[in-house]
């Protein structure tokens, strides 16, 4: 059977790389000219987010090299997310986290996937400042499909608990890319999109390790050399 893979998916992926490495300072610059479109709840939410990412994921940091080596240890994007609420949960409060969730995903490298009305208003607030297609919106409808395509990386959701265990069984057994689920069920305080690990949850990390012992090490053995001859 041909699995006919969303479009959506595919314009995600085109600019996936490039928006990833932007860099952190570079997604923040962009995104923060969104902010004034928000409204005020939504607009402290964004902010927040920007800030946390740049204290938690802003800078590489070099880890100590135990035999000489330089380690450096950076973050990127996991890939194309979908971001949405589960049906039936509305309400201010959710406005607000919806768009944690987005920002948080955008400044973590990530393309986003928005679901309804709702994300369609944040994705026209964003789409002015940010490269075409690094936001998307598409119906309830099409969600679905969404959800079951084999590269999709990540569905960050806000729902009740009995959701979240669905969906988490639901990923789970699906096809391809091993899918990362990003749930808030705490509705009524948004206390997992509030707290400063939540970005990582987006993310992957890299090590590039350089072996700076090397040229001293051929350095002298160059010279065991000469002094043989």
């Amino acid at each position: 059977m041909t699995i006919v893979k969303p479009i959506q998916i595919e314009v995600a992926n085109q600019v996936f790389e490039a928006w990833n490495q932007l860099g952190v300072a570079g997604r923040v610059a962009q995104l923060e000219k969104a902010i004034f479109g928000l409204t005020h709840e939504q607009a402290n939410m964004a902010k927040w987010q920007l800030d946390n990412a740049r204290h938690e994921i802003g800078e590489a940091v070099v880890l100590p090299g135990p035999t000489g080596e330089s380690n450096v240890l950076s973050t990127h994007g996991r890939g194309v997310f979908l971001t949405t609420v589960q049906s039936g949960i509305a309400g201010d409060l959710v406005s607000v986290g919806l768009v944690g969730q987005i920002f948080a995903a955008l400044v973590a490298g990530n393309p986003v996937i928005t679901v309804g009305p709702e994300g369609q208003q944040i994705m026209d607030t964003l789409a002015k400042f940010v490269p075409e297609g690094v936001v998307q919106n598409v119906a309830e409808s099409a969600q679905d499909s969404i959800i079951e395509a084999t590269d999709l990386a990540g569905v960050a959701i806000i729902c009740d608990v009995d959701n979240a265990q669905q969906l988490s069984k639901r990923l789970a057994e699906k096809s391809g890319l091993l899918c990362q689920l990003v749930e808030e069920t705490s509705i009524g305080s948004l206390s997992t999109i509030g707290a400063p690990h939540y970005i990582l949850r987006f993310v992957t990390e890299q090590t590039v390790s350089t072996n700076t012992t090397a040229i001293g090490g051929n350095a002298t053995l160059l010279e065991l050399g000469s002094k043989a001859e």
